[in-house]
């Protein structure tokens, strides 16, 4: 990725010269074996009549194993011309096979019956020499990877052991940076990194250790091929071992999958609830409904159903809770949705959730657990007011006289006095307690009676769109969610969600700047924290960019990034 601005560059400066552009570049032009090269492809389409009639056809690549590979796709209108522009940019991780002099050859593509190549170019790979005791260390210690059960159906968890074998105790300690390689058709997850004790074998020079428990969830029915699990040995020079690989046999999920079924393997269950304190629920009023989805197995956010839109009520985006664990039977724990909900109806409303199934593979069934249902009573302020007993409506009044009338300070004297009791002054308040309770109670009852004659209905203060954007003006993101999410998903090594939920974190963030100071977020930053701060936020968005389109992650940079966007969105929203 470091060339790609460079890439970019350059395509932009040659886009007046042809409708068709084709490029190739890599990171080094002076490479060495067992050190990984990324060849960078940029496709560019110019113009609404130019049809593209082949896939890109990629040059040869024998000479080298393919670890990963990423692409990205941009469409957009160049505003100057008043053209489409389509615009492909494929990265490929290569690991060189041979030494010497290696030919990068022409990429093809098909347009308007035309063939457009990119321009062949050599690279050179040199011999690696390593160390002669670091390299023996290497072939000293080697990885196992044992699976629990090789046939499962699509989406059961099945556990894998990641076990290492030496003749030297030493060599365990010096494993490190224990890794997946990029899966198809399959999700690994870590149990525990933790090493247990090291086993001698009765028979053989070869002790051995567990290193590493995951569990695998097979997403495809057939055989699935589970991709070796790297670590590194750290000596004098570090060298990186690779495990065997796994083939699983997964069956097809039975025939016959209820409506609505989300790939759900394992044993769960939904509710939904409102966690309002005040039994009267009244129209245009908001109140918190929360929908949780509990068990084990495959469980995701994903698999949480979503509230169904209807004209009975309106709700905003809702923030998402998860407590999960990862152990032998699956992912286990709650994710949770709190919605803020307002009712659009007077009477009895329904809040219904989306069908939910799930597929249990002990009982080897579907278990349907249909449509999820909140059942409302709605109450307009006049019925709200009407049930209210005349001991509420004194008890609300009190209320407000004291919080609105100035009570008198009555002094202290510093000389003492006899006390002596006053049967006037008892039957005065007595008397004027009375009349007024008798004086609201006929104000109370003539409002009533004047209510039901004449029907005038209330006179809103403000319009129900006024207070739907005055709420989603005064929301706070709960951002401590996000940061936790955040934190979840990178220890999971679930990188595609990480950069999803970065994004999101940060459009929330935009959003609650420019509510609560009128302004966007790059001005708000600059005038509030400062030249040097608005650089570091520009500088961490890039390198965000950068890495969410690399074919390979690597975890300690991936920590990296998130401290960095732990310390610099923290400061933004305190």
């Amino acid at each position: 990725m470091k060339n790609l601005q460079y890439i970019f560059y350059l395509l932009f400066s040659v886009i007046s010269y042809g409708q068709v552009t084709l490029m190739t570049d890599v990171n080094v032009k002076d490479a060495k074996m067992n050190e990984p090269i990324v060849l960078t492809i940029v496709q560019e389409v110019v113009g609404e009549n130019m049809i593209q009639q082949t896939p890109l056809q990629l040059m040869d690549m024998s000479k080298f194993d393919v670890v990963g590979n990423a692409s990205e796709q941009n469409t957009f209108i160049d505003q100057k011309r008043g053209i489409r522009v389509n615009q492909i940019v494929y990265q490929f991780y290569l690991m060189p096979k041979v030494s010497g002099k290696v030919k990068i050859g022409s990429a093809l593509l098909t347009v308007n019956g035309k063939i457009y190549k990119s321009e062949p170019f050599d690279i050179n790979i040199k011999e690696n020499f390593k160390n002669v005791e670091a390299d023996y260390l290497a072939k000293d210690v080697f990885l196992n990877l044992e699976v629990e059960d090789k046939t499962v159906y699509e989406n059961q968890p099945t556990i894998a052991v990641l076990r290492a074998y030496s003749k030297n105790f030493d060599n365990f300690r010096k494993l490190e940076n224990i890794k997946f390689s990029t899966q198809e058709n399959a999700v690994i997850r870590p149990i525990s990194y933790k090493k247990l004790d090291i086993e001698t074998e009765e028979e053989g020079e070869y002790s051995s250790q567990v290193i590493a428990t995951f569990v695998i969830f097979p997403e495809k029915a057939g055989n699935v091929e589970i991709e070796p699990v790297s670590a590194m040995v750290k000596n004098s020079d570090l060298n990186k071992i690779v495990s065997n690989k796994v083939k699983l046999s997964v069956k097809n999920l039975p025939e016959g999958s209820p409506e609505g079924f989300k790939n759900a393997v394992g044993n769960f269950d939904v509710s939904i609830q409102t966690l309002n304190k005040l039994q009267k629920v009244e129209i245009n009023k908001p109140i918190n409904v929360l929908v949780k989805i509990a068990g084990q197995g495959n469980l995701d956010v994903e698999k949480l159903p979503k509230l169904i839109e209807s004209a009975e009520y309106s709700f905003f985006k809702p923030k998402i809770t998860t407590k999960l664990m990862t152990n032998k039977n699956g992912v286990k724990g709650v994710v949770a949705a709190n919605y803020i909900l307002i009712p659009k109806k007077e009477g009895q409303i329904s809040i219904d959730l989306e069908r939910f199934s799930f597929f249990d593979p002990i009982l080897k069934k579907y278990i349907d657990l249909g449509i999820r249902t909140l059942k409302l009573d709605v109450l307009t302020p006049e019925q709200i007011a009407e049930q209210k007993s005349t001991l509420d409506v004194v008890d609300d009044y009190t209320k407000n006289v004291i919080e609105t009338v100035p009570l008198p300070v009555v002094e202290k004297k510093s000389n003492s006095m006899s006390y002596s009791f006053n049967w006037i002054n008892l039957l005065l308040n007595l008397a004027l307690f009375l009349g007024g309770a008798f004086i609201l109670y006929y104000i109370i009852n003539k409002r009533r009676q004047k209510a039901e004659l004449a029907d005038l209905p209330l006179k809103p203060i403000t319009t129900i769109a006024e207070e739907e954007e005055k709420l989603k003006k005064e929301m706070k993101s709960d951002f401590s969610v996000h940061f936790e999410y955040l934190k979840t998903i990178k220890n999971n090594n679930d990188f595609s969600e990480f950069f999803k939920i970065y994004e999101e974190l940060h459009h929330d963030v935009e959003l609650y700047v420019e509510n609560r100071n009128k302004v966007n977020l790059k001005t708000f930053l600059q005038n509030t924290q400062g030249r040097q701060f608005l650089e570091e936020f520009k500088d961490l968005q890039r390198l965000m960019s950068i890495e969410k389109y690399a074919p390979i992650h690597d975890q300690e940079h991936i920590d990296e990034l998130y401290d960095r966007i732990i310390k610099i969105y923290s400061e933004i929203v305190n």
